[in-house]
């Protein structure tokens, strides 16, 4: 348990600290560019390493906490294999949410004049990439749903689901995606003040950038929500089978195995949905096409057209 919570703690401080390096700073927002296409006038360079730090500081101070916490309840809650990712993630996850909802956006100083256009999150992430990110977050609240719906059946060990990390998830998963969703209307609802088309489209870019990572929590969370039921109902299956016994229904297993694969064959069917459509692969691809009619701004443009 100490262990955990020191690995906890670990994780936290290396993505505290790491920010606060010049030379990280400017690896990401020079990545950032790269992917993107997008010119960051060096005038405009603070800002955007800013928004980078803070967002860093946020998430490594939410695990950090969460490591607290799991330390404080050394002896009330067991934490280890799928809990410990579970705490590790869901702070995580909050803590970035939170970021984006205290600081929404990214600008620097000086004269400015805000877009005009009203961008939604469909101009920002790929249709198909957002549709596949809830329909997974759906198996895994479907899943955890069922997965305590049987935990009130003969065939299932009721203490062993309760005393896994499903329940956890039940409370985790809902708080965290309706902090993304808050997190995903601050950042859209915020004004894009820029001097030029190359500002504003580097503003776009970052922007796609943070939908596109808060629109992975979902995906991801049901994922893993969906891998610790199966998990829990397994070891609830055979904890009711007595030793030299008879073994679980066949039903049963078979249950916990398509319930892992579910979320996955989900994913598959994504990607066959946007090859088939040519869908964007990317956000950076995506906001170009959307908003720029495939081209990033000329850098010697200096009229924002918008």
């Amino acid at each position: 348990m100490l262990i955990d919570a020191m690995l906890i703690l670990l994780i936290g401080a290396v993505i505290l600290l790491l920010p606060l390096n010049g030379a990280y700073r400017t690896r990401l927002r020079r990545r950032l560019a790269k992917q993107s296409g997008a010119t960051v006038p060096p005038e405009q360079s603070k800002a955007l390493e800013t928004r980078v730090t803070r967002q860093s500081l946020m998430t490594g101070a939410a695990i950090l906490v969460a490591g607290l916490v799991v330390l404080a309840l050394d002896r009330l809650w067991e934490v280890a294999g799928a809990n410990f990712i579970l705490v590790t993630f869901l702070a995580g996850a909050a803590g970035h949410a939170l970021a984006d909802i205290l600081w929404p956006n990214t600008a620097g100083p000086g004269p400015r004049t805000a877009r005009a256009t009203a961008t939604t999150a469909a101009h920002y992430v790929p249709t198909s990439f957002r549709v596949t990110a809830w329909a997974t977050l759906g198996t895994g609240l479907v899943a955890v749903v069922g997965t305590l719906l049987l935990a009130r059946t003969e065939f299932f060990d009721r203490n062993t689901i309760l005393s896994s990390s499903v329940p956890a998830y039940a409370v985790g998963l809902v708080l965290v995606v309706l902090l993304v969703q808050w997190a995903t209307h601050r950042v859209l609802r915020a004004p894009q003040p820029a001097r030029d088309q190359v500002e504003l489209y580097w503003q776009d870019a970052l922007r796609a950038q943070t939908l596109s990572r808060l629109g992975t929590i979902p995906p991801v969370l049901g994922t893993l929500a969906c891998l610790s039921s199966s998990n829990a109902l397994w070891s609830a299956a055979w904890a009711t089978s007595p030793p030299g016994g008879p073994p679980p229904p066949t039903w049963a297993l078979w249950s916990c195995i398509g319930l892992a694969a579910l979320p996955f064959a989900v994913v598959l069917a994504g990607a066959v949905v946007t090859a088939a459509r040519r869908d964007a692969w990317n956000e950076f691809q995506h906001v170009r096409r959307a908003l720029w009619d495939g081209v990033a701004p000329d850098p010697r443009t200096q009229e924002v057209d918008a």
